[in-house]
């Protein structure tokens, strides 16, 4: 007779295994069903809100060479051991002396998209939104939101490598004309952030971007009044603005007599100034006379739309000209200034010439057109900035394609 009865000791291992196989399964379905793991597991949230990387706060008593406020100063004690050249640069700056700091920028309306709530027990944010600085500079925020800086977006939102290739298109086109911010809880989305592009649509609802003018943490208006900064944009073989008045006569007489001036003070009015500066912010933002004021709407004084298959005059173009007139009056008579407008009248109506006897020929051709409009702006341009190396290039260029579409 078998004897079937087990000693207690003997029956130990197959509860316990059934303990630890029972545990195993509670910790599987707790993680399976966890918040944490949940976003993790989700593709889209994996790809756009990565994990932050864990990086040790030291918080330092930093004391600032300038007055903060008490939220600006909890600021500084962890970023002055950790940006130290951003806060240096910014102590030097005219915000800092002025008591405008890392909060008064960064401080963000909680239920905004771009908003980090609880950092350190703030709500704050990377991008600087516009409407930040129209707190303190109304006149100027107005003056921006009516030009075409502020609409540079729109000029590029319809690229079609903007879906084909979102990476590629934040790298290359939305760096200069800003983009549509995408960001939840203050991280981004789609790739869209960081951008500094001067038609960036913030996630407030506002456009613009001082900053791509005005740097960052520096505000410096020296920085805003140089060719430099606008050439940075306002460049390249289809609108060589920049290079157009650097081959120009302006150009050189802008490095010959700009040295050494000092263009980070205030209410500089150039024509108050024993000084020679045909530039981008002589002629398009400073006031032209004593009694005038400056502009952050650099089309202001433009009478022509020089990007264009053909060319057409602005809204009020005889108000605007006149505007452009009286920068020009500081160094020119006014017979000279007429008979470089007449001549540049001229100009641009052979150019919208060319172009459309060339596009005729290009039919159907979307490369071709492209082509015909980038050289048609380029003459335009370089007609404008008294430039005759662009001019001639951009005529020979749509002379060519009119030969190539003519070939059978």
């Amino acid at each position: 007779m078998l004897n079937t009865s087990r000693k207690p000791e003997q029956a130990l291992p197959g509860r316990f295994c059934l303990l630890i196989a029972l545990f195993s399964l509670v910790t599987v379905a707790v993680m399976l069903f966890s918040p944490a793991y949940a976003q993790t597991a989700s593709g889209s949230a994996a790809a756009e809100s990565l994990t932050e990387p864990i990086v040790p706060v030291v918080q330092i008593n930093y004391t600032s060479s300038v007055v903060t406020s008490d939220e600006t100063s909890r600021c500084l004690n962890c970023h002055a051991s950790r940006q130290i050249k951003l806060v240096e640069t910014w102590e030097k700056s005219t915000h800092a002396r002025n008591g405008v700091g890392c909060y008064e920028c960064h401080k963000a309306n909680p239920a905004d998209p771009a908003a980090k709530n609880g950092h350190f027990g703030f709500s704050v944010q990377l991008p600087v939104s516009p409407l930040t600085c129209a707190a303190c500079h109304p006149a100027q925020y107005a003056s921006f939101a009516s030009s075409s800086h502020a609409m540079a977006f729109e000029t590029i939102k319809n690229q079609p490598l903007r879906t084909s290739s979102p990476a590629l298109f934040e790298s290359s086109c939305a760096v200069c004309h800003g983009n549509e911010l995408q960001m939840k809880r203050g991280r981004s989305l789609n790739h869209t952030w960081p951008n500094h592009g001067i038609g960036r649509i913030n996630t407030d609802g506002s456009r613009g971007n001082c900053a791509a003018c005005h740097g960052h943490h520096d505000d410096s208006l020296e920085r805003a009044r140089s060719p430099e900064t606008c050439g940075r944009c306002h460049r390249g073989d289809t609108g060589p603005a920049y290079e157009s008045w650097k081959a120009s006569r302006h150009g050189t007489d802008w490095h010959l007599t700009a040295a050494g001036t000092d263009f980070n003070r205030k209410q500089l009015v150039p024509v108050e100034t024993p000084l020679k500066r045909p530039d981008c912010f002589v002629c398009h933002i400073a006031p032209a006379t004593a009694n005038a004021t400056a502009t952050h709407n650099p089309g202001e004084r433009l009478s022509w739309k020089l990007a264009a298959m053909n060319s057409a005059h602005t809204e009020n173009w005889g108000e605007k000209r006149m505007l452009m007139q009286n920068s020009c009056r500081n160094c020119h008579a006014g017979t000279e200034i007429d008979m470089y407008y007449r001549r540049l009248d001229a100009a641009i109506l052979e150019f919208n010439r060319l172009a459309s006897e060339a596009a005729v020929l290009a039919g159907s051709d979307r490369k071709a057109l492209d082509r015909i409009k980038g050289a048609a702006i380029k003459g335009r341009i370089g007609a404008a900035m008294l430039s005759p190396l662009h001019t001639r290039e951009a005529i020979e260029k749509l002379e060519s394609e009119k030969l190539e579409s003519e070939k059978p």
